[in-house]
């Protein structure tokens, strides 16, 4: 490996990943179709009486394994629940549309129990479970809201007393100071699921009112519930039973004259709803978790270009930057996905964090007054124990590793914020695992959690920490043979990627320029780039480990890029 092969390779990356930036100034990579979320919109076909097109029954018979099951994800390791969801589907369409080719597709699918809870409620929908069983006794609340309480006071408890998963709370749940304290997303999910739930068991008219007048206060102004599908088609689905309970005046939900304009209300929610589920559909018939991450590629890209240098002669990042400035929410702080100044999805700590640190970096005149609402933002968002969640601390959620690190970037890239990255130091300090890795929260996960803590370290100034000596040991030890690094969602080492050998390499370059560990890292980005500039994008993102991850393009080049970057820095080669 010469300085030439990675000057050259850096060259070819850069500008494979300007390319990618949209006329508005954004970058955004097309993420990759999963099981839950392609399952997920076929159910709610179904329950409008229509049938999933064939692209859609196609990316499900090709995603089959050898084995017969399916994966959560791009990374197609066999799943139960993926396999009984998958399984769930192509039933229906059995039994509308029997063919020999499905046959052999449900022949071939190993027999697997019912395990979680919201796998049985998709059965329950379809008559082939009951109802009944979906949830623990009301009478367990008081239990559930000491456990709750419990957690709070002693976080170590929370392996000891995970909630279960084979079985959903009371619907009574909802009018709970517990449900208050869940973590946005576990409400999102959990409230449409009541209201399916109530409408098929007890079908008591004021908890379904209070169910629906949440969810409809929660829709989005794209006509999404968080701008994730599978939240999204539980809300449609939601109200699609509702809009039969309705029309079929199967209950006394709603005796009054309004029940007309009530639903045609309920109507437009729906089709609304499935229009956007409609626009989470890739061209490989296959749907997608989320719409879009485009603030977090956006930020990820425009940091990496601002770090590799002279990259600007087409006001590439000054573009990016009045993206960035458009896309703030009121509250300063900025969403996962933009939604323009309504602001209307919650702003979050990561995204917050690098959109911060991408205009600092990139010094645009207009962006002072958004710079400082993103930092006051984050500073009003670190908790006492001086780390970062990912939108309220303590409300339902917890700290997590590299957005605290992300932070400490940003504050380091500011000026008077050295009590924050002090507190936020001591914290990722203290998260250490005995074995010398830190795990995170959104992408896989041993290896990003670590290279993260690195990296904020480092920029604070805690380049003597014993705990950068700790962590570079254990990538090492984790490092594959072929110079890569790879894991699963769930820590498992994995073949590598090369995002997450992007990542590990970046890191141990940033301790040390001379690491042997980085150098064959370096080998291995080289050998896979393509000829244009780009790399195979892996499986490295998670949503949420019950429904798996996602691939993203982006992501694919950013990380190698900082890596040979990096590299050069190091050599003087640049």
């Amino acid at each position: 490996m010469t300085n030439e092969e990675v000057k050259s390779a850096l060259h070819r990356g850069t500008d494979f990943l300007m390319q990618q930036q949209n006329s508005a100034g954004n970058f955004e990579g097309q993420l990759s179709s999963s099981t839950f979320p392609t399952c997920a919109y076929a159910w709610v076909l179904f329950a409008q009486d229509q049938s999933p097109d064939e692209a859609l029954i196609d990316w499900l018979i090709k995603h089959q394994n050898p084995d017969g099951t399916w994966g959560l994800d791009a990374a197609n390791q066999p799943n139960r629940e993926a396999t009984l969801f998958a399984q769930l589907i192509l039933e229906q369409v059995w039994q509308q549309q029997p063919n020999p080719q499905l046959a052999g597709v449900l022949a071939r699918i190993p027999p697997y129990p019912l395990n979680l809870a919201l796998i049985k409620l998709s059965y329950a929908a379809f008559g082939d479970f009951d109802w009944n069983k979906l949830t623990i006794p009301k009478r367990m609340l008081p239990v559930m809201t000491l456990a709750k309480k419990l957690l709070t006071k002693f976080p170590f408890l929370q392996s000891f007393l995970k909630p279960p998963t084979n079985v959903l709370p009371p619907v009574d749940l909802f009018h709970t100071r517990t449900f208050e304290t869940l973590f946005i997303a576990e409400q999102h999910t959990l409230v449409p699921v009541f209201i399916l739930i109530e409408l098929n068991t007890t079908r008591r008219p004021e908890m379904i009112a209070s169910l629906v007048s949440w969810l409809i206060e929660h829709k989005l102004s794209d006509n999404s519930w968080f701008r994730v599908n599978y939240i999204t088609a539980l809300s449609v689905l939601a109200l699609i039973e509702l809009q039969k309970h309705i029309t079929g005046r199967q209950d006394t939900f709603n005796p009054e004259p309004t029940e007309s304009a009530q639903s045609e209300e309920i109507q437009r929610l729906i089709d609304g709803g499935i229009a956007w589920l409609q626009s989470t559909r890739n061209p490989d018939g296959g749907c997608r978790e989320a719409l879009n991450l485009n603030i977090w590629d956006t930020a990820l890209s425009v940091l990496t270009l601002i770090d590799i240098g002279n990259v600007d002669a087409n006001n590439t990042i000054q573009r990016a930057g009045r993206w960035f400035i458009d896309n703030q929410n009121p509250d300063g702080g900025w969403a996962f996905s933009a939604m323009g100044r309504t602001g209307s999805l919650l702003s979050d700590a990561d995204d917050t964090a690098l959109a911060t640190l991408s205009l600092l970096r990139a010094k645009i005149p207009s962006g002072a007054e958004a710079i400082q609402r993103g930092l006051d933002w984050l500073k009003a968002h670190q908790s006492p124990d001086g780390s970062c969640s990912t939108y309220l601390p303590g409300q339902g959620d917890v700290g997590c590793v590299s957005l605290t690190a992300h932070a400490i970037e940003a504050w380091c890239e500011a000026t008077g914020m050295e009590v924050e990255i002090d507190r936020a130091c001591r914290w990722l300090e203290g998260q250490i695992s005995k074995e010398g890795y830190w795990s995170d929260l959104w992408l896989a996960k041993r290896t990003y959690g670590t290279a993260c803590a690195i990296v904020g370290l480092i920029k604070a100034g805690k380049a003597t920490s014993p705990a950068i000596a700790r962590g570079v040991r254990w990538l090492e030890s984790v490092q594959n043979s072929d110079g890569g690094w790879g894991e699963d969602m769930f820590g498992n080492l994995t073949d590598s990627t090369v995002e997450q050998t992007g990542w590990c390499t970046y890191a141990l370059l940033l301790v040390d320029p001379e690491s042997a560990a980085a150098r064959k890292g370096l080998e291995f980005l080289l050998n896979r780039q393509r000829p244009e500039g780009s790399w195979d994008a892996s499986c490295v993102g998670i949503y949420w480990e019950i429904i798996g991850g996602y691939a993203d393009p982006i992501y694919a080049v950013v990380f190698p890029l900082l890596a040979l970057n990096q590299y050069l820095k190091g050599t003087n080669g640049i």
